[in-house]
């Protein structure tokens, strides 16, 4: 079977994925207030911790130059954002990083960072990389819809469009480098069966995490 059939099998409706997005409603709406883009922020924030994590064991766990050029990819664009949100977004609604180091988390962020931790422990490579695959194309697919009505929106902090506006292109690096370390963990001897099985959980837990994010906290 060639990589592009594994992602094929977890292809998400990206139109349908975009519908139920209750934050984007919001947007489209004109309701998204202050509380909703703190809720954001901090969800956002919150996420990326355990995502550093997360990418930087992968890198232990697999330092072969396919897979560690992958991962490592991963984890500068995440440090990228996260230096976008202390020093742009944050600020702009006032928020402190070390206080939202400290807030509680809600059940859709747990339950994604908690899965998150998972792929980082148990995954094989190609698995974990078709993981941030799927991860990608929803994330910036919804942030390349929300940057445009967000910009058209009254009294949005000008950050908060940069900093969404940052995600709209998905890398080609991540695009095209899953196909590779696909092709890498199979020649290893990963499972067939194991590379598709936590990239379906990838939709459920980010449509969860915005309709967390648009309750407003």
């Amino acid at each position: 079977m060639p990589a592009t059939e594994f992602i094929e099998t977890v292809a998400v409706d990206v139109p349908d994925h975009l519908s139920a997005n209750e934050f984007l409603s919001l947007a489209r709406e004109g309701m998204v207030e202050d509380r909703h883009l703190r809720q954001f922020a901090l969800a956002e924030f919150q996420s990326q911790e355990a995502e550093f994590t997360a990418y930087g064991l992968l890198l232990s766990r697999y330092p072969h130059e396919v897979p560690a050029g992958f991962f490592s990819f991963v984890v500068r664009e995440l440090t990228q954002a996260r230096h976008r949100m202390v020093a742009g977004l944050a600020p702009a609604l006032g928020m402190s990083p070390d206080d939202m180091r400290r807030a509680p988390r809600s059940e859709a962020v747990r339950r994604f960072t908690e899965f998150i931790s998972w792929v980082a422990l148990h995954a094989g490579a190609a698995e974990a990389a078709l993981v941030a695959r799927t991860d990608f194309t929803l994330w910036c697919n919804s942030c390349a819809v929300l940057t445009d009505v967000l910009s058209g929106t009254e009294r949005i902090p000008d950050a908060a469009v940069e900093y969404v506006g940052a995600f709209r292109e998905n890398p080609p690096e991540v695009a095209d480098g899953v196909l590779q370390v696909i092709d890498h963990g199979r020649a290893r001897h990963e499972p067939d069966e194991w590379i598709t099985r936590s990239a379906v959980r990838v939709e459920p837990a980010l449509r969860a995490w915005w309709r967390a994010v648009a309750a407003g906290g």
